[in-house]
């Protein structure tokens, strides 16, 4: 068992600044568009992005869960849940770098960086290409085989391709960085995203109606409110002695009394099982305590 100190638990829980967040893209969303997806989430209740994550779920052992997420629009505190995830496909340009054989044809010319024919954002994307295809290490990565969408750099509908020079044609055809050769390649293909949709669920009207909402529905327990056993204690002075970093507790099987004392006071017990039912290792992680006056989050780890 894990436990991370949480310095300010109500700012790490609040998101402030959306612009903070990046798109699942080589080249981000632009920051204007970012702030309108969260007015609109805060206004409106309800928004759908691609690629974009303003919430996040995450399995607590074989359960999923939400991450707590809360945001503000400076009056209003609001809980940010995660309504629906799907994947669907949009038919964008993707431009890559096809890593080539060794000997390189007759005809090769190939450019090398910086091209400075390319516009500020052209290169920018070159490069993006470039590490997707760890043009700087050996071996290199060959890419063409991977899924569209992770070769390279996908032309997202705020990424504007009629300002771009590498698509649809690339004005160079080789590109030669170190000891490799790479095609540069622009498609047009169907590329799968994840689509989300968000709702703001409001949930106070002021800081400290915001901040007693954390402590009701974020706080698994205070361990200073009961007694514990000398064995819990024990337990817990282990895991949070990593300040300010991490700390860790560890046992072998079966589980001992105390670490199922802490486990019950943190709800998470009735979801463990019995330690021979684990194939594979598993976590059980955002569980938050106050312990000793400080918050920290406990993570549990099970190794078959």
């Amino acid at each position: 068992m894990s436990a991370y100190p949480t310095e300010d638990p109500y700012e790490a829980f609040l998101l402030t600044d959306p612009a903070g967040h990046r798109a699942q893209f080589a080249i981000d969303y632009p920051d204007e568009y970012k702030r309108a997806v969260y007015d609109e989430l805060l206004a409106s209740g309800s928004v759908t992005v691609l690629n974009y994550q303003l919430a996040y779920e995450y399995e607590f052992g074989s359960e999923p869960r939400e991450r707590p997420q809360f945001a503000t629009d400076g009056d209003r505190y609001y809980r940010i849940h995660v309504e629906t995830i799907r994947t669907v496909k949009r038919d964008w340009w993707e431009f890559y770098l096809d890593l080539q054989d060794a000997e390189q044809p007759d005809s090769t010319d190939p450019v090398t960086v910086p091209v400075t024919s390319l516009s500020d954002r052209d290169q920018q994307i070159l490069q993006q290409a470039m590490e997707a295809a760890a043009a700087d290490r050996d071996p290199a990565i060959d890419v063409s085989d991977q899924k569209p969408g992770s070769r390279g750099v996908t032309y997202h509908s705020h990424l504007d391709t009629e300002a771009s020079d590498l698509v649809p044609s690339p004005p160079f055809e080789y590109l030669q960085h170190n000891d490799h050769l790479f095609q540069a390649r622009a498609e047009q293909t169907a590329i799968p995203v994840s689509e989300r949709t968000f709702t703001a669920e409001q949930i106070g009207r002021s800081r400290s109606e915001y901040e007693q909402h954390v402590r009701d529905t974020v706080l698994e327990v205070d361990f200073s409110t009961g007694s514990l056993s000398s064995e819990a204690i024990e337990i817990l002075d282990t895991a949070t002695d990593g300040r300010p970093v991490s700390g860790f507790y560890e046992e072998s099987p079966p589980m001992s009394d105390g670490l199922d004392t802490v486990l019950t006071q943190l709800n998470a017990a009735d979801h463990v099982q019995e330690h021979s039912e684990y194939t594979e290792y598993t976590t059980f992680p955002n569980m938050y305590a106050v312990y000793d006056g400080s918050w920290y989050e406990f993570e549990l780890a099970v190794y078959p």
